[in-house]
């Protein structure tokens, strides 16, 4: 039973392994589609940045799936800050960055970035009302036709209690002028026999 149990679960990391590294390359076709576009164009824009337009693009139009990179691009943003080590140590090598011109330009990089957050997380809060506005709106529909099927069935059963009542009573009244009938049937056979008449 462990054993099996081991196995199953060696099975299932390696499957994420080969999904992790697979949506990696898919991300990598990416990038050298972009770098092929600088080339035949010429824009001065960074490969990786055209790169990630495509991808955008793709995903907008549903080419793609998000589930296809997302667990590949979630690695990669988990390992982001290893990234930036090689371009820090390497400020090392340019003492100027250090000086006045360094400094406006480390004020501008985190002026962007603080740009570039707010931005984002406006849209995103922009994008998560809309999405909440319309899951509230699609429940609120879904309660008013519960509500509209409660009340036909509630007045289909006062309907039919109504209906089951008028003729219950229609039944007793059958009956008790089909007892009368037969009582006044009864006297006047006995009247026209003579053998008595009517009883009080």
């Amino acid at each position: 039973m462990a054993i099996g149990k081991f196995v199953f679960t060696f099975y299932c990391l390696m499957m994420r392994i080969v999904r992790i590294i697979t949506q990696i390359l898919i991300l990598y076709v990416f990038y050298y589609i972009g770098v092929f576009i600088v080339e035949i164009t010429g824009l001065p824009l960074p490969a990786s940045v055209l790169g990630l337009l495509v991808l955008v693009l793709c995903l907008q139009l549903k080419w793609i799936k998000v589930e296809y990179i997302r667990d590949g691009s979630s690695f990669l943003i988990g390992f982001m800050t290893l990234f930036f080590i090689p371009p820090m140590a390497g400020i090392i090598d340019y003492p100027q960055l250090l000086s006045l011109d360094g400094f406006i330009l480390i004020a501008t990089v985190m002026i962007s970035t603080l740009f570039v957050i707010y931005i984002t997380s406006f849209i995103t809060q922009k994008i998560e009302k809309k999405e909440l506005a319309a899951k509230l709106k699609e429940s609120d529909k879904e309660e008013m036709e519960e509500e509209e099927i409660e009340k036909e069935h509630s007045e289909d059963v006062v309907v039919g209690n109504e209906h089951s009542e008028e003729e219950h009573s229609k039944e007793v009244e059958k009956d008790h002028s089909e007892g009368v009938k037969e009582e006044l049937d009864e006297e006047l056979e006995k009247v026209e026999t003579g053998k008595g008449g009517f009883e009080n």
